[in-house]
């Protein structure tokens, strides 16, 4: 298996393949805006947060991988919710950079991905590490069916 395969593969599974855990597209199926904003506290982030805050990672480092320069950052919190952007448009958005994760992958040439391997993996590791928080915070409201989830 080579590189660019080996990245298909984690990209295919933090973005919609349940593999040995969920999916962050499976993560977000089926939640409502109610419960996309709910928190158990105010100290913790919701998951429309976390959302954003993998739009913000996914899509800079998306830019760079492609040779796109990213705008100034001017605020220091990625977790912020995004002025007049609903949570269709948010898990839409989500789910159109992960596809474009996996199709510049597949479009690139094998000196690129060995350049970019070890971000990409740490870019999927962050991605699934985030999607666990967003289960168990689907969890602590009631809104997650086990049965979408990865039995083991």
């Amino acid at each position: 298996m080579n590189t660019k395969e080996i990245l298909l593969l984690q990209l295919s599974a933090c973005h919609t393949q349940n593999t040995w855990f969920v999916s962050l597209i499976n993560s977000i199926n089926g939640l409502t805006e109610e419960q996309a904003i709910w928190k158990p506290n105010e100290t913790t982030n919701s998951i429309v947060e976390i959302t954003n805050h993998l739009i913000y990672y996914n899509q800079r480092f998306l830019n760079r991988f492609k040779d796109i320069k990213n705008a100034k950052v001017t605020e220091n919190n990625t977790f912020r919710s995004v002025e007049g952007r609903n949570w269709d448009a948010t898990v839409k958005q989500i789910n159109e950079i992960m596809s474009e994760w996996n199709k510049a992958v597949k479009e690139a040439d094998e000196k690129k991905l060995d350049n970019w391997a070890s971000e990409i993996a740490h870019l999927t590791i962050h991605t699934t590490y985030h999607t666990g928080q967003i289960l168990y915070i689907r969890k602590l409201q009631g809104s997650w069916n086990s049965e979408e989830g990865v039995r083991g």
